[in-house]
């Protein structure tokens, strides 16, 4: 019985043992969990015997640190910025150097070969189109500017004419050290100069007399002499250019005259009466000069079949001179009028220095005024009686050196015969 008792109590006292322990445990994990909670500051995790174990390609990827910046992504954009500055170099026309432009090209494939060994391997297939790519944008203008030329790195501009310095003028512009012109006029050569290239660009004055050899235009407009300018680079380059036709159009070769009686009032007393009559006191003359068809001409009463419409006029330097005549008999000699491109000059007897523009009809000097304040030559200063009078226009172009000037004359003739006391009484002007 006894023994009994003894086992009871000493299973007693390991149960209460046991509950005591459990109570202490749960208490333990209890407290546990609460310290996690309200530790601020998390416990660095040991590496285990077996995380260590594991092969370094289950970490981050190899040259980027978990937070730190993507390296082959940057040396990829990288290459690509290289290669377009290499494009830039290529595209400034070989300025560069072919030499640098490789170099730089060489430099960006690099970058880009660099990043895909960093992301895990490089491809075949994507590196070939990355690197024949690179190759075009880099290259490609060099080749398209040095390995086939063409003109377009070279041009002749600002062609032009000076006629105070009677000199054409034109401007080369290129990348290249000298520059030699030459002026044809239909395939045959008449001039030849040569510059050098300053900040790319080299300015050629000719002189007209040294290159003229006749109308570019005839008068109907149309070109039948082509002046050609003709530029070889010394890199082998060459253009042509062609000269306005307008600024080689340099020889009068018509002229024309027109006339328009002036007629004057007066007073006169007949059998004690005063009357007024109408009398002719002379004639507004007008001439032009230029280029113009050979069957306009002059028409009755004092008209001419030309308009202004008709007329080509020459921008030059030349004169002219018109002289009235009677028969074989001068019967006046007008001054003479001095052109310089379209602008005419001439001193009148009567009123001084005059101008005006020889692109039409022009006004001619004379010896009065009429009521529109126009100069006309008087009556008396070269009718005497009635007959043919023939308006003879010379006109003088000078312009080759040291030849001779050339002239040509152009005639145009009107009967007149007038009344002195009736200008109603004057006969028709016409043609003859």
């Amino acid at each position: 019985m006894s023994g009994l008792l003894d086992k009871a109590k000493t299973a007693s006292s390991s149960e209460e043992k046991a509950t005591k322990a459990d109570t202490n445990q749960a208490k333990q994990a209890s407290s546990a969990g609460l310290l996690k909670k309200s530790d601020s500051k998390p416990q660095k995790k040991q590496a285990s015997k077996s995380d260590s174990a594991l092969p370094k390609t289950q970490s981050s990827k190899a040259g980027a640190a978990p937070d730190g910046p993507d390296i082959p992504m940057i040396l990829n954009l990288a290459g690509w910025i290289i290669i377009v500055l290499g494009a830039i170099f290529s595209l400034q026309g070989g300025g560069f150097g072919l030499i640098v432009v490789l170099i730089v090209l060489a430099l960006g494939i690099g970058s880009i070969v660099q990043s895909q060994k960093m992301t895990g391997g490089i491809s075949p297939l994507k590196t070939g189109i990355s690197v024949a790519l690179a190759f075009v944008i880099a290259v490609g203008p060099y080749a398209a500017i040095m390995i086939v030329p063409t003109n377009a790195s070279m041009a002749v501009t600002e062609i032009s004419i000076d006629e105070d310095e009677d000199t054409i003028s034109f401007v080369v512009r290129g990348s290249f050290s000298d520059a030699d012109a030459k002026i044809y006029v239909d395939g045959e050569q008449v001039w030849s100069g040569s510059k050098s290239m300053n900040n790319d660009r080299a300015s050629f004055d000719v002189p007209i007399a040294t290159i003229f050899q006749g109308n570019s235009l005839d008068y109907t407009a149309n070109v039948v002499k082509e002046y050609t300018i003709e530029v070889e680079s010394s890199d082998g380059q060459m253009i042509t250019a062609d000269i306005d036709p307008d600024f080689t159009t340099r020889e009068v070769l018509d002229s024309g005259t027109r006339i328009f009686k002036v007629l004057k009032t007066g007073t006169r007393n007949n059998d004690g009466q005063t009357e007024s009559y109408t009398y002719t006191d002379g004639l507004t003359i007008d001439a032009i000069v230029g280029l113009f068809s050979p069957s306009e001409g002059a028409q009755d009463d004092g008209g001419h079949s030309l308009d202004n419409l008709g007329l080509i006029p020459v921008t030059s330097d030349y004169s002219f001179q018109m002289t009235i005549k009677k028969g074989s008999s001068t019967q006046y000699v007008m001054p003479t009028v001095t052109v310089s491109g379209l602008d005419a000059s001439w001193s009148s007897t009567f009123s001084g220095t005059q101008t005006g523009k020889a692109n039409g009809w022009l006004g001619m000097p004379g010896t009065g005024l009429n009521d529109q304040s126009t100069e006309y030559l008087k009556k008396d200063d070269f009718y005497d009686d009635s007959g043919c009078y023939t308006f003879e226009i010379e006109v003088t172009n000078q312009y080759y050196a040291g030849d001779t000037a050339t002239t040509y004359t152009s005639s145009n003739s009107w009967e007149l015969d007038w009344n002195d006391d009736d200008s109603t009484q004057d006969a028709q002007m016409t043609t003859c």
